[in-house]
C-alpha cells in the first residue's frame, strides 16, 4: 500500500495550544467511551448521536463531531488536528481557532442536512471541523513547507517539500469541486462525508483571507505575544506593543540617568 503522509517541518510556535490539546482529549475520550456490544446497540447508537440528515435533531450536530467510526478514523483526524491546530491556535487564539473549529464543521453539517433530506445514514467525525481548520491553515502559513512523506505501507520512501497551501490543496480540492458541483448533494448512499470537508474547507478559507486582510499574520510576525484568547486579532495590540517600548526606554532612560548622577557624587 502507498500512501502521503502530511508532517509540518517548519513548527514555531508562541504559545502553547491547550484548545488543540483540550479537542485531542475530548475527541479520544469520546471514542473510548462509546458503547460496544451487539451490531444493532452500536447501529442505535449512532443512529441517536451521529447526524441523521432524514431525521436530524439539534444535538446531534455537536454529539456527531466527537464521534468516530474506528480507530483509524480517529487517529487519521486527530493528526490533522494535531498537525495543523495548534498554529492556527497560535495566530487566532483559543477562542478564533475554536470558533473556526465549531463553526466550519456546522457549515458543512448545514450544507449535508439541507442538502440530503432524505439520507437516514448517519454522517459523524470531525472532518468538517479539521477541514476548516486546515482551510485557515492554509491561507494564514501558506508560505510554510509542508513535507509530504511517500509512505510503502509503514515506511518513508522520499519526501516532498511543498508549501502548506498546495498541500492542503491537494488533499481537499476534490471535495471542494465535488461538494460545488453537486450542490452539497453527497452521491451515493454513504462512505466519505465530502459535502462537510468541502464546505469546511471553504469556510477554513474565507477566515484565513479575512483574518490576513485584518492584519493578524502581519502582526503575528511583528509581535513577540498575543492575546490571552484571541491571539493576534485584536488591532490594539500594536499600539499597546508601541507603548510598552516606550515604557521601557523611559525606564532605561531613568536607569542611566540615576546611574550618571550616582556616577558624579
Amino acid at each position: 500500500m502507498i500512501w502521503l503522509l502530511h508532517w509540518e517541518s517548519d513548527n514555531q510556535m508562541r504559545h502553547w495550544p491547550w484548545a488543540t490539546w483540550a479537542l485531542l482529549l475530548l475527541n479520544v475520550g469520546a471514542f473510548m467511551l462509546a458503547p460496544g456490544g451487539s451490531p444493532e446497540q452500536v447501529e442505535a447508537w449512532f443512529l441517536e448521536y451521529g447526524l441523521v440528515p432524514g431525521d436530524w435533531r439539534w444535538y446531534q450536530f455537536i454529539t456527531s463531531a466527537f464521534m468516530h467510526g474506528d480507530w483509524l478514523h480517529l487517529a487519521g483526524n486527530m493528526f490533522f488536528l494535531w498537525v495543523f491546530g495548534d498554529n492556527v491556535e497560535d495566530a487566532l487564539g483559543p477562542a478564533g481557532f475554536l470558533l473556526v473549529y465549531a463553526l466550519g464543521g456546522l457549515a458543512g453539517d448545514l450544507l449535508f442536512v439541507h442538502a440530503n433530506p432524505e439520507m437516514m445514514i448517519p454522517s459523524v467525525g470531525a472532518s468538517g471541523c479539521l477541514a476548516a481548520v486546515a482551510g485557515a491553515y492554509g491561507v494564514l502559513f501558506f508560505s510554510r513547507t509542508i513535507d509530504l512523506k511517500v509512505m510503502v505501507l509503514v515506511f518513508p520512501v522520499y519526501t516532498l517539500h511543498v508549501q502548506a497551501l498546495w498541500v492542503l490543496l491537494f488533499f481537499f480540492a476534490v471535495d471542494v469541486f465535488r461538494t460545488v458541483q453537486g450542490q452539497g448533494v453527497l452521491e451515493g448512499s454513504g462512505g466519505v462525508n465530502f459535502v462537510a470537508h468541502g464546505a469546511g474547507f471553504l469556510f477554513g478559507l474565507v477566515v484565513g483571507s479575512v483574518a490576513v486582510s485584518y492584519g493578524v499574520m502581519r502582526r503575528y510576525e511583528s509581535l513577540a505575544n498575543g492575546s490571552g484568547w484571541w491571539g493576534y486579532v485584536p488591532a490594539r495590540l500594536v499600539e499597546e506593543a508601541r507603548l510598552e517600548q516606550i515604557r521601557i526606554m523611559q525606564r532605561e532612560r531613568a536607569r542611566t540617568q540615576f546611574l550618571a548622577e550616582r556616577e558624579r557624587r
